[in-house]
Protein backbone atom coordinates (compact mmCIF):
# COMPACT_ATOMS: atom_id res chain seq x y z
CA UNK A 1 0.00 0.00 0.00
CA UNK A 2 1.07 3.67 -0.58
CA UNK A 3 0.93 6.25 1.81
CA UNK A 4 0.86 9.37 0.09
CA UNK A 5 1.22 11.32 3.21
CA UNK A 6 1.35 11.82 7.23
CA UNK A 7 -1.85 13.83 7.57
CA UNK A 8 -5.30 12.27 5.41
CA UNK A 9 -5.77 14.06 2.56
CA UNK A 10 -8.74 15.71 1.35
CA UNK A 11 -10.47 15.43 -1.66
CA UNK A 12 -14.35 16.60 -2.61
CA UNK A 13 -15.93 14.38 -5.31
CA UNK A 14 -19.09 15.75 -7.20
CA UNK A 15 -21.54 13.72 -9.46
CA UNK A 16 -24.54 15.89 -10.09
CA UNK A 17 -24.28 17.49 -13.29
CA UNK A 18 -20.61 16.38 -14.34
CA UNK A 19 -17.95 14.20 -12.43
CA UNK A 20 -15.74 16.70 -10.65
CA UNK A 21 -12.56 15.77 -8.54
CA UNK A 22 -11.87 18.71 -5.80
CA UNK A 23 -8.86 19.61 -3.47
CA UNK A 24 -7.29 22.80 -2.48
CA UNK A 25 -8.95 24.52 -4.94
CA UNK A 26 -7.96 22.06 -7.65
CA UNK A 27 -10.77 21.11 -9.72
CA UNK A 28 -10.35 17.87 -12.31
CA UNK A 29 -12.96 17.26 -14.60
CA UNK A 30 -14.38 15.11 -17.71
CA UNK A 31 -13.11 16.57 -20.94
CA UNK A 32 -15.12 14.49 -23.56
CA UNK A 33 -18.56 14.17 -23.96
CA UNK A 34 -19.14 10.56 -23.25
CA UNK A 35 -17.16 9.67 -20.16
CA UNK A 36 -14.04 7.67 -21.49
CA UNK A 37 -12.98 4.40 -19.72
CA UNK A 38 -10.39 5.86 -17.52
CA UNK A 39 -13.20 8.05 -16.13
CA UNK A 40 -15.54 5.55 -16.12
CA UNK A 41 -13.33 3.04 -13.69
CA UNK A 42 -12.69 6.19 -11.32
CA UNK A 43 -16.62 6.88 -11.04
CA UNK A 44 -17.35 3.30 -10.09
CA UNK A 45 -14.51 3.66 -7.22
CA UNK A 46 -15.43 6.65 -5.93
CA UNK A 47 -18.93 6.21 -5.28
CA UNK A 48 -18.37 2.44 -4.09
CA UNK A 49 -15.37 4.08 -1.93
CA UNK A 50 -16.13 2.01 1.42
CA UNK A 51 -15.94 -1.46 0.31
CA UNK A 52 -13.04 -3.65 -1.78
CA UNK A 53 -14.20 -4.00 -5.31
CA UNK A 54 -12.51 -7.50 -6.67
CA UNK A 55 -11.64 -7.88 -9.92
CA UNK A 56 -14.52 -9.43 -11.53
CA UNK A 57 -16.95 -6.93 -10.79
CA UNK A 58 -14.83 -4.21 -12.25
CA UNK A 59 -14.52 -6.24 -15.55
CA UNK A 60 -18.02 -6.57 -15.22
CA UNK A 61 -19.04 -3.08 -15.28
CA UNK A 62 -16.16 -2.46 -18.03
CA UNK A 63 -16.96 -5.88 -19.71
CA UNK A 64 -18.59 -4.09 -23.25
CA UNK A 65 -14.50 -3.23 -23.30
CA UNK A 66 -12.52 -6.06 -21.59
CA UNK A 67 -14.52 -9.58 -22.02
CA UNK A 68 -12.20 -10.98 -24.40
CA UNK A 69 -9.05 -9.71 -23.40
CA UNK A 70 -6.48 -12.31 -23.05
CA UNK A 71 -5.27 -10.62 -19.37
CA UNK A 72 -8.02 -8.42 -18.65
CA UNK A 73 -5.64 -8.22 -14.70
CA UNK A 74 -3.40 -6.67 -16.64
CA UNK A 75 -5.50 -4.44 -18.55
CA UNK A 76 -7.29 -3.31 -15.38
CA UNK A 77 -4.12 -2.58 -13.49
CA UNK A 78 -3.31 -0.63 -16.53
CA UNK A 79 -6.60 1.55 -16.35
CA UNK A 80 -5.94 1.82 -12.59
CA UNK A 81 -2.66 3.43 -13.60
CA UNK A 82 -3.87 5.73 -15.96
CA UNK A 83 -6.95 6.96 -13.47
CA UNK A 84 -4.66 7.97 -10.90
CA UNK A 85 -2.57 9.53 -13.23
CA UNK A 86 -5.19 11.37 -14.42
CA UNK A 87 -5.84 12.68 -11.38
CA UNK A 88 -2.73 14.11 -10.57
CA UNK A 89 -2.00 15.32 -14.17
CA UNK A 90 -4.97 17.67 -12.45
CA UNK A 91 -2.68 18.83 -9.89
CA UNK A 92 -4.13 17.23 -7.14
CA UNK A 93 -2.07 15.82 -4.45
CA UNK A 94 -1.15 12.55 -3.15
CA UNK A 95 -3.52 11.57 -6.48
CA UNK A 96 -0.69 8.21 -7.16
CA UNK A 97 -2.14 6.74 -4.00
CA UNK A 98 -5.56 7.23 -4.17
CA UNK A 99 -6.72 3.41 -5.43
CA UNK A 100 -5.00 0.74 -3.62
CA UNK A 101 -4.63 -2.88 -4.34
CA UNK A 102 -6.57 -4.54 -1.59
CA UNK A 103 -7.48 -8.35 -1.19
CA UNK A 104 -7.65 -9.45 -4.80
CA UNK A 105 -9.48 -6.13 -5.81
CA UNK A 106 -9.03 -2.49 -5.23
CA UNK A 107 -10.45 -0.27 -2.85
CA UNK A 108 -10.35 3.51 -2.05
CA UNK A 109 -7.53 4.52 0.26
CA UNK A 110 -8.82 5.23 3.72
CA UNK A 111 -6.46 7.60 3.90
CA UNK A 112 -7.79 10.29 2.08
CA UNK A 113 -10.48 12.11 3.17
CA UNK A 114 -13.43 11.88 0.51
CA UNK A 115 -17.05 13.65 0.64
CA UNK A 116 -19.43 13.31 -2.24
CA UNK A 117 -21.98 15.24 -3.13
CA UNK A 118 -24.45 12.26 -3.52
CA UNK A 119 -23.47 11.43 -0.06
CA UNK A 120 -24.53 15.07 1.14
CA UNK A 121 -27.81 14.72 -0.52
CA UNK A 122 -28.92 11.50 1.11
CA UNK A 123 -28.29 12.68 4.27
CA UNK A 124 -29.96 16.14 3.83
CA UNK A 125 -33.10 14.43 2.70
CA UNK A 126 -32.91 11.46 5.38
CA UNK A 127 -32.55 14.45 7.90
CA UNK A 128 -35.68 15.84 6.73
CA UNK A 129 -37.74 13.05 6.96
CA UNK A 130 -37.00 12.49 10.47
CA UNK A 131 -40.51 12.39 12.24
CA UNK A 132 -41.29 15.02 14.45
CA UNK A 133 -38.65 17.38 12.44
CA UNK A 134 -40.61 21.46 12.58
CA UNK A 135 -41.32 22.35 9.51
CA UNK A 136 -38.22 25.76 9.40
CA UNK A 137 -35.89 23.06 9.97
CA UNK A 138 -36.55 20.59 7.11
CA UNK A 139 -36.93 23.28 4.75
CA UNK A 140 -33.73 24.56 5.04
CA UNK A 141 -32.55 20.96 5.00
CA UNK A 142 -34.15 20.55 1.73
CA UNK A 143 -33.13 23.51 0.30
CA UNK A 144 -29.10 22.52 1.04
CA UNK A 145 -30.36 19.64 -1.05
CA UNK A 146 -31.63 20.63 -3.73
CA UNK A 147 -28.80 22.81 -4.43
CA UNK A 148 -26.37 20.43 -4.40
CA UNK A 149 -28.38 18.73 -7.37
CA UNK A 150 -26.66 20.33 -10.46
CA UNK A 151 -27.68 17.83 -13.10
CA UNK A 152 -28.52 14.67 -13.36
CA UNK A 153 -26.35 11.60 -12.12
CA UNK A 154 -22.77 11.05 -13.88
CA UNK A 155 -24.83 12.47 -17.20
CA UNK A 156 -21.47 11.59 -19.11
CA UNK A 157 -22.10 7.71 -17.99
CA UNK A 158 -25.80 7.54 -18.38
CA UNK A 159 -25.77 4.46 -20.49
CA UNK A 160 -23.68 2.56 -18.15
CA UNK A 161 -25.84 0.13 -16.72
CA UNK A 162 -25.07 0.09 -12.98
CA UNK A 163 -25.92 4.51 -13.73
CA UNK A 164 -29.18 4.15 -15.18
CA UNK A 165 -31.10 3.12 -12.06
CA UNK A 166 -29.44 5.67 -10.28
CA UNK A 167 -30.09 8.53 -12.10
CA UNK A 168 -33.65 7.54 -12.39
CA UNK A 169 -33.92 7.12 -8.13
CA UNK A 170 -31.93 10.54 -7.29
CA UNK A 171 -34.05 12.54 -9.95
CA UNK A 172 -36.89 11.07 -7.66
CA UNK A 173 -35.74 11.88 -4.71
CA UNK A 174 -34.57 15.75 -5.94
CA UNK A 175 -38.27 16.60 -7.46
CA UNK A 176 -39.86 15.22 -4.43
CA UNK A 177 -37.43 17.04 -2.52
CA UNK A 178 -38.70 20.28 -4.72
CA UNK A 179 -41.97 19.65 -4.50
CA UNK A 180 -42.35 19.70 -0.65
CA UNK A 181 -39.80 22.51 -0.74
CA UNK A 182 -41.73 24.47 -2.67
CA UNK A 183 -45.41 24.18 -0.62
CA UNK A 184 -43.15 25.39 2.22
CA UNK A 185 -41.74 28.08 0.77
CA UNK A 186 -45.40 28.99 -0.47
CA UNK A 187 -46.29 28.75 3.15
CA UNK A 188 -43.98 30.77 4.60
CA UNK A 189 -44.31 33.33 1.48
CA UNK A 190 -40.84 33.36 0.26
CA UNK A 191 -42.17 33.69 -3.43
CA UNK A 192 -38.72 34.63 -4.86
CA UNK A 193 -36.59 31.91 -3.34
CA UNK A 194 -40.19 29.31 -4.64
CA UNK A 195 -39.96 30.94 -8.11
CA UNK A 196 -36.40 30.84 -8.79
CA UNK A 197 -36.52 26.57 -7.04
CA UNK A 198 -39.13 26.25 -9.47
CA UNK A 199 -37.09 27.46 -12.44
CA UNK A 200 -34.12 25.47 -11.56
CA UNK A 201 -36.00 22.02 -11.25
CA UNK A 202 -37.48 23.02 -14.62
CA UNK A 203 -34.34 23.03 -16.37
CA UNK A 204 -33.40 19.36 -15.41
CA UNK A 205 -37.26 18.34 -16.05
CA UNK A 206 -39.21 20.22 -18.23
CA UNK A 207 -42.16 17.39 -18.26
CA UNK A 208 -42.78 17.38 -14.14
CA UNK A 209 -46.63 18.60 -14.75
CA UNK A 210 -46.89 19.76 -11.03
CA UNK A 211 -43.79 22.05 -11.67
CA UNK A 212 -45.31 23.66 -14.96
CA UNK A 213 -48.38 24.30 -13.20
CA UNK A 214 -46.78 26.12 -10.24
CA UNK A 215 -44.50 28.11 -12.59
CA UNK A 216 -47.78 29.16 -14.34
CA UNK A 217 -49.75 30.15 -11.31
CA UNK A 218 -46.55 31.98 -9.74
CA UNK A 219 -46.82 34.48 -12.85
CA UNK A 220 -50.56 34.28 -12.82
CA UNK A 221 -50.07 35.83 -8.98
CA UNK A 222 -47.55 38.54 -10.38
CA UNK A 223 -50.13 39.51 -13.17
CA UNK A 224 -47.98 38.18 -15.77
CA UNK A 225 -50.69 36.84 -17.61
CA UNK A 226 -48.64 37.06 -21.23
CA UNK A 227 -45.85 35.63 -19.87
CA UNK A 228 -47.96 32.43 -18.57
CA UNK A 229 -49.60 32.47 -21.83
CA UNK A 230 -46.41 32.03 -23.73
CA UNK A 231 -44.80 29.96 -21.20
CA UNK A 232 -48.34 27.19 -21.34
CA UNK A 233 -47.85 27.29 -25.59
CA UNK A 234 -44.32 26.68 -25.17
CA UNK A 235 -44.41 23.79 -22.81
CA UNK A 236 -47.54 22.39 -24.89
CA UNK A 237 -45.52 22.25 -28.13
CA UNK A 238 -42.79 20.55 -26.15
CA UNK A 239 -45.68 17.92 -24.88
CA UNK A 240 -46.44 17.21 -28.52
CA UNK A 241 -43.10 17.09 -30.21
CA UNK A 242 -41.15 15.62 -27.89
CA UNK A 243 -44.00 13.15 -25.79
CA UNK A 244 -46.12 12.66 -28.38
CA UNK A 245 -49.17 13.68 -25.73
CA UNK A 246 -51.56 16.07 -25.25
CA UNK A 247 -51.39 17.81 -21.64
CA UNK A 248 -53.40 16.29 -18.64
CA UNK A 249 -56.71 17.60 -18.16
CA UNK A 250 -55.51 19.99 -14.92
CA UNK A 251 -52.85 22.11 -17.14
CA UNK A 252 -55.71 22.43 -19.77
CA UNK A 253 -57.88 23.98 -16.99
CA UNK A 254 -55.39 26.39 -16.15
CA UNK A 255 -55.52 27.85 -19.99
CA UNK A 256 -59.29 29.64 -19.18
CA UNK A 257 -57.14 31.13 -16.08
CA UNK A 258 -54.19 32.36 -18.16
CA UNK A 259 -56.78 33.65 -20.66
CA UNK A 260 -58.49 35.72 -18.43
CA UNK A 261 -58.20 39.48 -17.81
CA UNK A 262 -57.45 40.50 -14.02
CA UNK A 263 -61.29 40.84 -12.87
CA UNK A 264 -62.23 43.97 -11.67
CA UNK A 265 -65.81 45.67 -11.44
CA UNK A 266 -66.50 47.85 -13.45
CA UNK A 267 -69.28 51.16 -13.31
CA UNK A 268 -70.00 51.03 -16.73
CA UNK A 269 -70.63 48.77 -19.43
CA UNK A 270 -68.30 50.62 -21.76
CA UNK A 271 -65.53 49.94 -19.59
CA UNK A 272 -66.41 45.95 -19.71
CA UNK A 273 -66.28 46.03 -23.09
CA UNK A 274 -63.28 48.06 -23.50
CA UNK A 275 -61.36 45.33 -20.85
CA UNK A 276 -62.59 42.70 -22.69
CA UNK A 277 -61.82 43.94 -26.09
CA UNK A 278 -58.21 44.27 -25.33
CA UNK A 279 -55.88 42.70 -28.04
CA UNK A 280 -58.99 42.25 -31.15
CA UNK A 281 -56.56 44.41 -33.22
CA UNK A 282 -54.31 41.57 -33.65
CA UNK A 283 -53.69 40.06 -36.96
CA UNK A 284 -54.92 37.08 -37.94
CA UNK A 285 -56.48 33.97 -36.17
CA UNK A 286 -57.00 33.54 -33.07
CA UNK A 287 -55.38 30.35 -31.42
CA UNK A 288 -57.60 28.47 -28.71
CA UNK A 289 -56.81 25.87 -26.56
CA UNK A 290 -58.30 22.68 -27.85
CA UNK A 291 -60.69 22.42 -25.35
CA UNK A 292 -62.22 26.16 -25.59
CA UNK A 293 -62.44 25.64 -28.99
CA UNK A 294 -65.02 22.60 -28.33
CA UNK A 295 -67.06 24.70 -26.90
CA UNK A 296 -66.91 27.33 -29.38
CA UNK A 297 -68.10 24.67 -31.92
CA UNK A 298 -70.99 23.67 -29.65
CA UNK A 299 -71.85 27.26 -29.41
CA UNK A 300 -72.14 27.77 -32.74
CA UNK A 301 -73.55 24.42 -33.41
CA UNK A 302 -76.48 25.40 -31.20
CA UNK A 303 -76.99 29.15 -32.39
CA UNK A 304 -76.71 27.56 -36.32
CA UNK A 305 -80.21 27.00 -36.99
CA UNK A 306 -81.18 30.54 -36.09
CA UNK A 307 -78.08 32.43 -37.27
CA UNK A 308 -77.87 30.67 -40.67
CA UNK A 309 -74.21 31.53 -40.93
CA UNK A 310 -71.95 28.85 -42.49
CA UNK A 311 -69.01 28.04 -40.58
CA UNK A 312 -66.65 25.13 -41.79
CA UNK A 313 -64.07 22.97 -39.80
CA UNK A 314 -60.72 22.01 -41.32
CA UNK A 315 -58.69 19.67 -40.47
CA UNK A 316 -54.46 19.27 -41.22
CA UNK A 317 -53.01 15.92 -40.48
CA UNK A 318 -49.16 15.08 -40.77
CA UNK A 319 -48.64 11.21 -42.12
CA UNK A 320 -46.36 10.44 -39.82
CA UNK A 321 -45.98 9.56 -35.99
CA UNK A 322 -45.98 12.21 -33.81
CA UNK A 323 -42.41 11.87 -32.40
CA UNK A 324 -40.48 11.23 -36.02
CA UNK A 325 -38.53 14.51 -36.51
CA UNK A 326 -40.91 15.25 -39.91
CA UNK A 327 -43.99 15.13 -38.54
CA UNK A 328 -42.24 17.58 -35.67
CA UNK A 329 -40.93 19.84 -39.19
CA UNK A 330 -44.61 19.63 -40.63
CA UNK A 331 -46.28 20.77 -37.40
CA UNK A 332 -44.07 23.81 -36.81
CA UNK A 333 -44.45 24.91 -40.53
CA UNK A 334 -48.12 25.15 -40.36
CA UNK A 335 -48.18 26.62 -36.66
CA UNK A 336 -46.48 29.42 -38.51
CA UNK A 337 -48.64 29.73 -41.78
CA UNK A 338 -52.36 28.93 -40.11
CA UNK A 339 -52.61 32.43 -38.10
CA UNK A 340 -51.06 33.96 -41.00
CA UNK A 341 -53.14 32.75 -43.85
CA UNK A 342 -56.92 33.34 -41.77
CA UNK A 343 -59.07 36.23 -41.05
CA UNK A 344 -59.10 37.91 -37.64
CA UNK A 345 -62.34 36.32 -37.12
CA UNK A 346 -61.23 32.65 -37.81
CA UNK A 347 -59.96 30.35 -34.65
CA UNK A 348 -57.63 27.66 -34.79
CA UNK A 349 -56.10 24.99 -32.24
CA UNK A 350 -53.07 21.93 -32.24
CA UNK A 351 -55.97 19.39 -31.20
CA UNK A 352 -53.25 16.69 -31.14
CA UNK A 353 -49.80 15.91 -30.96
CA UNK A 354 -49.98 15.68 -35.25
CA UNK A 355 -53.49 17.58 -36.28
CA UNK A 356 -54.44 21.24 -35.92
CA UNK A 357 -57.80 22.31 -36.12
CA UNK A 358 -59.71 25.19 -37.70
CA UNK A 359 -63.06 26.95 -37.68
CA UNK A 360 -63.65 29.69 -40.47
CA UNK A 361 -67.33 31.59 -40.56
CA UNK A 362 -69.29 33.40 -43.34
CA UNK A 363 -67.62 31.74 -46.57
CA UNK A 364 -69.03 28.92 -48.77
CA UNK A 365 -67.51 25.64 -49.31
CA UNK A 366 -65.45 26.82 -52.20
CA UNK A 367 -63.55 29.38 -50.00
CA UNK A 368 -62.40 26.40 -48.01
CA UNK A 369 -60.22 25.09 -50.81
CA UNK A 370 -58.97 28.27 -51.70
CA UNK A 371 -57.94 28.76 -48.11
CA UNK A 372 -56.67 25.39 -47.90
CA UNK A 373 -54.46 25.77 -51.03
CA UNK A 374 -53.27 29.52 -49.47
CA UNK A 375 -51.70 27.61 -46.30
CA UNK A 376 -50.64 24.64 -48.57
CA UNK A 377 -48.42 27.23 -51.17
CA UNK A 378 -46.64 28.48 -48.21
CA UNK A 379 -45.70 25.22 -46.57
CA UNK A 380 -41.69 23.79 -47.55
CA UNK A 381 -41.75 21.86 -50.45
CA UNK A 382 -40.74 18.87 -48.99
CA UNK A 383 -42.89 18.78 -46.41
CA UNK A 384 -46.15 19.13 -48.91
CA UNK A 385 -46.35 15.30 -49.45
CA UNK A 386 -46.78 14.54 -45.53
CA UNK A 387 -49.42 17.16 -45.10
CA UNK A 388 -53.08 16.23 -45.59
CA UNK A 389 -56.19 18.40 -45.27
CA UNK A 390 -59.83 18.11 -44.98
CA UNK A 391 -63.12 19.93 -44.59
CA UNK A 392 -66.50 19.95 -43.71
CA UNK A 393 -69.68 21.82 -43.20
CA UNK A 394 -70.32 22.34 -38.96
CA UNK A 395 -74.30 21.12 -39.75
CA UNK A 396 -72.45 18.12 -40.96
CA UNK A 397 -70.34 17.72 -38.19
CA UNK A 398 -72.76 17.68 -35.94
CA UNK A 399 -75.89 16.31 -37.23
CA UNK A 400 -75.63 12.75 -35.84
CA UNK A 401 -75.25 14.52 -32.13
CA UNK A 402 -78.06 15.31 -29.65
CA UNK A 403 -78.79 18.91 -29.78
Amino acid sequence: MIIISKSRARLRVEMFGEFAVISNNKRVTENARKSSKVWRLLQYLVYHKDRTISQDELLEVLCDDYSDASNPGSVLRTMIYRARGAIEKGGIEGANGIIVAKSGGYTWCKNVECTTDTGEFEELIKHAETPGISENAKLELLLRATALYKGDFLPNSASDMWVMPLVRWYRTMYLKAVHEALSLLDKNKRSTEASELCTKALGIDPFDVKLIEYHIRVLLKQKKNAEALEFYKRMEAMFFDVLGVNFSDGLRELYSEIRQPNIEIKARLEDVLTDWGQGADFPGAYYVDASVFKIICQIEARSKPRSGRSSFLIRFDTNHAPKNSKSSGVMHQLGKAIPKQLRMGDIFTRNSPSQYMLMLFSLTYEDCKIIINRILRVIDSKYLADVKASHISLISAVASEPG
